[in-house]
């Protein structure tokens, strides 16, 4: 069962839509990285170039999950960031006009949440007029990027059931 917010939310998700995303966001909403606890997005101003971002290198978005009440719903898709696969669950909290109050977000697995650290980091450090940030970011997420991958194709399936 979806509801009116989630389903604009699903539609400005999968056109692109950013005008349509930040019509389902309160005035003041909160959205919670889900890199880390330090950093989190209020209100439309910050939103908005996150939601841009997210648009630009988020691929073949595919929702399967969209389940909750009138206060609480929980989104989930499965999409890819520069061909490596992902899954996003999102916790939405509504206000009684039906507008996210606060969006709390999971990814997984660790490949893709370090591809969208990748891509994410240093675009919204340009969009917030911190250059010098992105070049290091840029170049931070590198061996971490390279080290994730290659530990995912290499690594994690020794530790795995024998097949």
């Amino acid at each position: 069962m979806t509801n009116a917010t989630t389903e604009r939310y699903r539609r400005a998700m999968l056109t692109g839509d950013v005008d349509l995303a930040m019509s389902n966001f309160a005035e003041n909403a909160v959205l919670h990285s889900p890199l880390t606890r330090r950093v989190r997005f209020t209100g439309h101003a910050e939103l908005r170039p996150l939601i841009e971002v997210a648009y630009k290198h988020l691929k073949d978005v595919d929702f399967h999950v969209d389940i909750g009440d009138e206060k609480t719903r929980l989104l989930v898709y499965r999409g890819k960031i520069r061909n490596e696969e992902l899954e996003e669950a999102a916790l939405l909290h509504l206000d009684d006009a039906g507008k996210i109050t606060e969006a709390t977000l999971f990814v997984r697995p660790l490949p893709g949440i370090v591809e969208l650290m990748s891509a994410f980091g240093p675009d919204i450090a340009r969009r917030n007029g911190r250059s010098g940030a992105a070049r290091l970011l840029s170049v931070l997420t590198k061996p971490l990027l390279s080290m994730v991958k290659s530990g995912d194709k290499f690594a994690v399936p020794l530790a795995g059931p024998k097949r």
